[in-house]
């Protein structure tokens, strides 16, 4: 009986647990960081934007050329399970009557509210592994032609740019990033200037600090969720989700383009029917669906390590 009434009050946690846990992710949605997006799909098949090449001058009765796309890289993003449990133990359910210093309410909710936290901060650091790992050549999420995010890339149909700096942040690396962005072209060398105006840091960084003084001094910035956001000329985007190992780094990104960085949620973290063991302790499973990783050549990013 004891049992019973305990696996109906962890029923009656999922539906707050499911609610929660689905609008702190979509708080996120609004990042300006990585492109989340829902889908229905187990795996998806992306083609990298490459130039077009063929337009000429025409004479008076020439018929137009067609023109086409050159062949980018076939990028395949497969979904992955992701989750946690908790249990509740027998003694904790059974010694409610008896015990009244045994809360057993308390008890599941302190173990729910920790099973939201621990999910949401699951589903974000993997998210923002592509931009942990973006300068790293071993990452899981490299661009599609086998390069890290940030660094010496070569488009598919043939030319090359490089996206990656050293400097840091100050007014002379700036300029450096934007005489690079007004100086860049499409695989087939047609100018193609790209925008930047999102700056990404460390929340808390000395990058932070920096990008406030030359581009946000006295703006007070919005959030979304423990992300802050200053609308400056640049938007600086301070992140807790950079790894202090990475606080050096800054990078900016053109919001006119699709973000090369994307997460696809096939189904938010989601608590399943809580199960009896057969040590009478009751389970609670957490899982949830989810895939990631760089759709496209990200020649909407630029980045520095900051090392000089």
């Amino acid at each position: 009986m004891q049992a019973d009434y305990a696996l109906q009050r962890v029923k009656g946690i999922k539906k707050s647990f499911d609610n929660a846990i689905k609008n702190k992710i979509e708080e996120y949605k609004d990042n300006r960081i990585i492109e989340f997006y829902d889908t229905t799909e187990v795996f998806e098949i992306f083609t990298s934007t490459e130039g077009m090449t063929g337009a000429k001058e025409l004479g008076e009765l020439e018929t137009p050329p067609t023109l086409k796309l050159e062949d980018g890289y076939s990028i395949t993003i497969t979904e992955k399970r992701f989750g946690g449990s908790v249990l509740l133990p027998e003694s904790t359910y059974r010694r409610e009557v008896k015990d009244n210093t045994l809360k057993v309410d308390a008890y599941i909710k302190r173990q729910r509210n920790q099973l939201l936290k621990t999910n949401t901060h699951l589903f974000l650091t993997n998210a923002f592994l592509m931009l942990n790992e973006s300068f790293d050549s071993s990452s899981d999420y490299l661009a599609p032609d086998g390069v890290e995010v940030i660094g010496a890339h070569s488009w598919a149909s043939g030319g090359t740019f490089n996206n990656s700096d050293t400097q840091a942040l100050d007014t002379g690396a700036v300029d450096t990033a934007l005489e690079y962005a007004g100086a860049f072209t499409d695989p087939s060398g047609k100018e193609m200037p790209l925008d930047f105006d999102i700056i990404v840091v460390k929340k808390g960084s000395a990058a932070h600090r920096q990008a406030v003084k030359l581009f946000a001094k006295g703006i007070v910035p919005t959030t979304v969720a423990d992300i802050n956001i200053y609308e400056g000329e640049f938007m600086i985007i301070a992140t807790p989700y950079i790894t202090t190992a990475n606080k050096t780094k800054w990078w900016m990104r053109s919001s006119r383009l699709d973000n090369s960085l994307a997460v696809g949620i096939g189904e938010f973290p989601t608590m399943r029917e809580p199960l009896r063991e057969s040590n009478e302790a009751i389970r609670s499973n957490v899982t949830g669906f989810w895939k990631q990783g760089v759709i496209n050549m990200p020649f909407d990013w630029y980045g520095s390590d900051g090392t000089t």
